[in-house]
């Protein structure tokens, strides 16, 4: 394939992979897409997202393609002493063995021996602010020159997975945060919950409040939240205060 081919052919991969994402919010999902389509460009048998994983200080195996069985979501790396993964992730730099059987810089996991792994590229994830997610790692079983463009190819392939991974944990975290506060209103039925707009009209009566207070949601929403206040409270101007310290 000419130079000029190859650059087309990976512009499809980013474009395909670009719809992927648009389509999908899975994360797991996206990530092996994108080691599937990361390997058919390079010509690579196998490819996989490396997670850092800060608590134990390995490299969770979060995706990937053309593994074996207990690999994907299962296999970690050590990340330190002479790891390749480690060495591009604090350099920040890609990483390139071409045969690491004649390899004197770094060890390598046994499971890449297992597999055939003969030649490798890692390219650091970074997120916004250029913090360190994890590797995208492509592998091949045979030996080959993995050249400049190759190098190119992964860093923008790695520039759109950081926003992409970024995005989707924001989500993920805020799901988790919406359940457990569903959770808490739910269950906080000895307390009254109201939100109100800007303007101090009732927009959600949740938690105890029908029951302490004695209106249903359907009478309270609109109104305006001094209702829950009594005329002494009014006329001091208590509600004006309470809104404007929310």
């Amino acid at each position: 394939m000419s130079d000029q081919a190859r650059i087309i052919d990976r512009q499809g991969v980013l474009s395909r992979f670009g719809d992927f994402v648009l389509d999908h919010d899975d994360l797991d999902e996206i990530l092996n897409e994108g080691c599937r389509l990361v390997a058919s460009a390079l010509g690579a048998d196998l490819a996989k997202v490396i997670e850092i994983d800060r608590q134990d200080g390995t490299g969770f195996v979060r995706a990937g393609f053309g593994w074996n069985d207990g690999i994907v979501g299962e296999a970690r790396i050590e990340l330190g002493g002479r790891s390749s993964e480690a060495y591009a992730i604090e350099k920040t730099t890609p990483v390139i063995s071409n045969d690491i059987a004649s390899e004197d810089r770094f060890t390598f996991p046994s499971f890449l021996k297992d597999h055939g792994v003969v030649a490798l590229i890692n390219v650091p994830i970074l997120l916004p602010g250029r913090v360190p997610y994890g590797i995208l790692q492509v592998d091949a079983r045979e030996a080959r020159e993995f050249d400049q463009q190759d190098i190119e190819f992964l860093k923008t392939y790695a520039m759109v997975l950081g926003p992409v991974i970024d995005r989707l944990k924001t989500v993920a975290e805020l799901r988790v945060s919406d359940e457990r506060l569903r959770l808490l209103v739910d269950n906080a039925r000895a307390y009254v919950l109201i939100i109100s707009d800007r303007d101090g009209r009732v927009t959600d009566w949740l938690g105890g409040s029908e029951e302490i207070l004695g209106w249903s949601a359907h009478e309270a929403i609109g109104q305006n939240a001094d209702m829950i206040f009594n005329e002494a409270d009014r006329a001091a101007g208590v509600p004006e205060r309470e809104l404007s310290t929310a």
